[in-house]
Formats: C-alpha cells, structure tokens, sequence
C-alpha cells in the first residue's frame, strides 16, 4: 500500500523520519491546498525562540485550489524575508558556511510553483544527507482508502528526537523539532541520524 504525503517546504524532523520510514512514497499534487501546513511553512529556532516563516501563495480557485494549482505570491519580497531570518538565526552555526549558499540558491530559485519549490529543496536535502529516496508526485487525487494517508498529520512527534546542540537554546531547553534546516545548520551530514530509522512504514 503506498504512502502518501504532501510537499513541505523545509519539512520538519519528524516528517523526514516518517518520509524516510516509508516505502512506495507518493507525494500528492492533486489535493487542496491547505494553509498553515507544512505545505507552505516552516519553523526555524531564532534568537527569541521557534520563528514561523510562512510562504504567501496565491490560489485562483480560492479553497478549492489544487496543490499543483498553488502559486508563489509576488506581492511581498517573501525570499529576502525567510532568507534573512536564516542567516540571522544560523550564520553563527557549524555548517552554515557550507550549507548557506545552496539554501539561498533554493529560496531564491524561479520558480512560482509551490509544488515544484518544494520538490527541489526536499531531493536537495535528500543529496546533502546521502538519504537513498526519489519522489514520485500522483497524477490523480488518491483515496485514503488506498493508501496510509499522511496528508493531514501535524507532523509533530517529538518522542525520541535526540537532543543536538542548538545554536540558540532559549531557557536552555532543546527544542526537538524545528525545520529540518536546523538540524542540518547544526549537525551538517550526520543529521542523517536524525532521520534515519530502522522501522519501516508499509
């Protein structure tokens, strides 16, 4: 049975585990866009705690617009925003000489489709954690009868996240599940243990 899930934009830890976990992984274009997901946001640690940066996206067809239909608004400069947001929250970290650049290329890459945005930043992490999966998009909307349906999970286990030093840590308290681009700026290629399980999702 396959698994389907939606895109994300800078996906969070536990998405990428249960991405990770899946076999027959089928990424869905074909639902309604919905907002304030992981389909157009994320959550970075910043100076003053976890920090929401949310993609504005233009729907033509309103609430019945599909994720292949989303397009990327350009009546805010939200690129200059979430990039320098990034580079204020990590240009201290570990890796963020290494990883900044690209980061900067796939924000700022033209594209207006939040479909394919996505795509490109998820197989790029894919590349940087040596992690060995290929997304396949659906072509027709998938009843959750036919799949172990992912589409609306909050993707918020934080159980078993092991801790990994932070680069602001306020009240000292780890916080186990921001976008994936905090534990890359942090940990660089061994965030692959982060996300790696042994326990697959069938």
């Amino acid at each position: 049975m396959p698994a389907v899930f939606p895109v994300a934009y800078f996906g969070n830890i536990d998405y990428f585990r249960k991405l990770i976990a899946s076999e027959n992984t089928i990424i869905e274009t074909k639902e309604h866009f919905i907002k304030q997901t992981v389909r157009s946001r994320c959550t970075i640690l910043s100076a003053n705690g976890p920090l929401v940066l949310s993609i504005p996206i233009e729907r033509k067809n309103g609430s019945k617009t599909s994720m292949d239909d989303a397009v990327l608004s350009t009546e805010t400069d939200w690129r200059k925003i979430h990039w320098k947001a990034i580079e204020s929250a990590y240009s201290s970290s570990p890796f963020f000489d290494y990883y900044g650049p690209e980061v900067h290329d796939l924000i700022y890459q033209t594209e207006s489709s939040l479909v394919r945005l996505n795509a490109a930043i998820t197989e790029r992490i894919f590349e940087w954690l040596d992690l060995d999966k290929k997304l396949t998009f659906s072509s027709d909307y998938i009843s959750p009868k036919e799949a172990l349906d992912f589409r609306n999970d909050e993707f918020d286990d934080c159980s078993d996240i092991r801790p990994y030093t932070q680069v602001f840590s306020p009240s000292n308290q780890f916080e186990p599940n921001m976008s994936i681009l905090d534990l890359i700026f942090c940990e660089g290629p061994l965030a692959r243990r982060w996300i790696i399980s042994s326990q697959k999702i069938n």
